[in-house]
């Protein structure tokens, strides 16, 4: 059986996020007796190494932002040599893992007639739905029914889009042994630090639980991006936590490239933004709290596997912080429930097995 290259945009190779996390147990669980992945990352350092070390060939092209007018010149000649690129490797899909890659994505389509596939795994518009070619694409693969709705909005044919989670390898995040509740009941937001993620407001909530239960500590695991903005904002949490004089109780852990033992640390995960982490706690045999947006209420059972709560006001997430902290042995049962479903929901085979169908379908109609 000749083996199909497919082509991968990765938003970065630089750093690992949580899409480049997915990106990864996508390429490296595939058929590989059915496809040959290529990924192309737009800036080289540990994730492209990752993907090396994989075994995964990755090509090093920069791909300027498609809409600055100052990258007009610049975007044609990568758009150039990412078609070049996949002529050269007979390409026969190209996938994109970052939903702003897109226009690149219709370029190389509309040059080699193949089809396209783009990964949606923020949360967008509809004006964003139209301005970034969605309508171009062969089909769409959403991480959330609430990712889906503005694709809909917007007029995209809803059959053209699939609802895929995000998945985790339940090998790496394992539960630790129950034991008995610890001292200390320990709380933390993972991501990097950056306004989306909203450290700022994760403290305010710390600061509400602080009044009331000393038994808890908090840890903020991640770092900002060496940029203005995000040292900016990282510099307002950091005096957030002093305003608040929480340095006692609240860790910053830097970036952590352990994040099972990471995550083993901790009794509770909050999440204020989504993401594949929810799946790695729930793996790990964490209770995770979360607001309904992105991903979140498609990942968490509401009451059996942690909560879904409004971000406003923040008094309810502290309140049900403080409940867990003051029964450990609920929590502990809520994380036990949350492997148990991540066993049945999150498994990376199985959200593999889900793209490849969407490729087979793409191919044999191509």
């Amino acid at each position: 059986m000749d083996k199909k290259p497919i082509l991968y945009l990765s938003h970065c190779g630089s750093s690992i996020g949580g899409g480049e996390k997915q990106l990864a147990y996508l390429v490296t669980n595939i058929n590989r007796t059915c496809y040959r992945p290529l990924v192309v990352c737009p800036d080289d350092g540990v994730f492209a190494e990752h993907l090396r070390h994989a075994g995964i060939s990755t090509v090093i092209l920069e791909l300027p932002p498609w809409r600055k007018v100052k990258s007009v010149i610049a975007r044609r000649s990568a758009a150039k040599k990412l078609v070049a690129l996949a002529k050269t490797h007979n390409t026969q899909l190209i996938h994109t893992s970052d939903s702003w890659f897109n226009p690149y994505l219709w370029a190389v389509k509309n040059q080699l007639k193949i089809p396209a596939v783009s990964h949606v795994r923020n949360l967008l518009t509809p004006r964003q739905v139209q301005k970034y070619r969605f309508d171009q694409m062969d089909r769409i693969i959403a991480i959330s029914e609430q990712s889906k709705t503005p694709l809909v909005q917007a007029g995209i044919d809803a059959r053209k889009t699939e609802v895929i989670l995000n998945c985790v390898d339940l090998s790496v995040f394992q539960p630790a042994p129950v034991t008995a509740p610890p001292a200390k009941y320990v709380v933390g937001i993972v991501g990097r630090i950056e306004p989306f993620k909203r450290q700022k407001a994760f403290i305010e909530i710390a600061a509400k639980v602080a009044t009331r239960c000393k038994r808890v500590r908090f840890h903020i695991i991640g770092a900002a991006l060496d940029t203005p903005e995000h040292r900016a904002y990282e510099q307002e949490v950091r005096q957030l936590v002093a305003k608040h004089q929480l340095q006692d109780i609240i860790h910053f852990t830097g970036h952590r490239t352990d994040m099972p033992k990471a995550m083993l640390a901790l009794d509770l995960l909050v999440t204020l933004s989504a993401g594949s982490v929810i799946a790695e706690a729930m793996a790990a045999g964490k209770p995770v709290i979360g607001t309904p947006i992105g991903s979140t209420t498609d990942m968490i059972v509401h009451g059996v596997t942690g909560y879904v709560m409004p971000l406003e006001p923040i008094d309810e997430i502290a309140n049900q912080i403080i409940e867990l902290a003051d029964a450990p042995t609920r929590s502990l049962s809520i994380g036990q429930q949350a492997r148990k479903y991540a066993e049945e929901a999150f498994g990376v085979k199985a959200h593999v097995r889900k793209v490849q169908d969407v490729y087979e379908k793409l191919l044999i109609k191509g």
